[in-house]
C-alpha cells in the first residue's frame, strides 16, 4: 500500500522552469504602463495569481489597471513567452515512473488553462496526466484552492484522502491545506524551505529522484 495514489503537480517552478518567459512578459506589461518595479518584485510574481501579486507585491489597487496589465501580459505571453521554458532535469523521468507505477497524476496550476495546455502539449507531457487543471482567464477560477477543487471534481474525488499536492511556493501548500490535502514542497523551483515549511508543507524534497523514491515506496 502506498501513501498516495493521486498526485497533483503545480506547473511553473515544479515541472517547468518558466521564469524567463514570465518575467520578460511582466516587464513588457509594466513598462507599457510606466509602472516601476524591482528585480526582487519580479521574482516574487512568479508563482502566485497575477491579480494577487499585482496588489500584494506591486501595491496596485486600481482594478481596471490590473486587468489592463493582465491583458497586455497575456498578449505578449501568447505571442511567444509561453515557449520560454524548460522541463526541470529529472521531471520527465519522474512523471513516467509515477504513471507506470500506478499513481494517478494531475496538474493544478494558477496559470491560465489555455497556456498550461499549450506548454504541456509542446513539451510532450500532456499524456502523463489524468487531468490538467488551470485558472480561468477571468477571475472566476483564480486561486490555488479553486483550481485544486476543480481538479478534484473532474477526477471524481469526494475527499482529498490519498492525494498529495506537489509545488514550490506557499500558494501550493496553502491551497492544499484548505482542501484538506497533504502537500510536498520542492526546492528546485522558486520558493525555499523556510517558506514551504512555514506554510505547512508536510514533506520537502530536494530532487525529483528523491520525490519519486518516496512516492513509489510501499508503506509497511
Amino acid at each position: 500500500m502506498r501513501r498516495y495514489d493521486t498526485v497533483f503537480f503545480d506547473l511553473d517552478g515544479t515541472i517547468t522552469d518558466s521564469k524567463p518567459g514570465i518575467v520578460r512578459c511582466i516587464k513588457y506589461a509594466l513598462d507599457a504602463k510606466g509602472i516601476p518595479y524591482t528585480e526582487a518584485q519580479l521574482d516574487g510574481m512568479v508563482g502566485p495569481p497575477f491579480r494577487v501579486s499585482m496588489r500584494g507585491i506591486l501595491g496596485i489597487k486600481d482594478g481596471e489597471l490590473i486587468e489592463e496589465l493582465i491583458r497586455i501580459y497575456r498578449g505578449e505571453y501568447e505571442a511567444g513567452g509561453w515557449r520560454e521554458c524548460t522541463v526541470y532535469d529529472g521531471m520527465r523521468e519522474l512523471l513516467a515512473r509515477l504513471r507506470e507505477g500506478g499513481i494517478r497524476l494531475a496538474v493544478a496550476t494558477s496559470k491560465p488553462l489555455k497556456f498550461t495546455v499549450m506548454m504541456l502539449d509542446s513539451l510532450g507531457l500532456s499524456g502523463e496526466f489524468a487531468f490538467i487543471g488551470g485558472a480561468e482567464s477571468d477571475s472566476s477560477r483564480d486561486s490555488k484552492i479553486e483550481v485544486i477543487r476543480y481538479v478534484m471534481q473532474n477526477l471524481g474525488m469526494e475527499s482529498a484522502d490519498g492525494a498529495l499536492m506537489v509545488g514550490d511556493r506557499m500558494y501550493d501548500t496553502d491551497g492544499a491545506r484548505e482542501a484538506g490535502m497533504d502537500s510536498a514542497g520542492v526546492l528546485w523551483g522558486y520558493g525555499g524551505r523556510e517558506e514551504l515549511t512555514a506554510h505547512g508543507a508536510k514533506y520537502v524534497f530536494s530532487s525529483p529522484e528523491e520525490l519519486g523514491g518516496f512516492l513509489l515506496a510501499e508503506r509497511v
